[in-house]
């Protein structure tokens, strides 16, 4: 059974390397842009869809956030 356990957190650990490589890729703002905080309420099954889809991508909440917005403020 240890064994089993050893995998289990060898495996995490090296998706969770992953996952921090990614985020602190995505994360960097532009160096003209500066960063703010946002308090955003929103349902329990929206905050899941975000992280599911944020983990997917193997990005953040915020850079899907971001993408949202820049497709939409685009101008014609």
């Amino acid at each position: 059974m240890a064994n089993m356990f050893e995998k289990y957190a060898a495996d995490r650990e090296a998706e969770q390397k992953k996952i921090e490589q990614t985020v602190s890729a995505d994360a960097a703002p532009a160096e003209d842009e500066k960063r703010t905080t946002l308090s955003l309420s929103l349902t329990v099954s929206d905050k899941k869809a975000l992280k599911m889809m944020a983990a997917e991508r193997e990005t953040t909440i915020a850079a899907i956030i971001h993408e949202w917005v820049a497709e939409h403020t685009q101008k014609d």
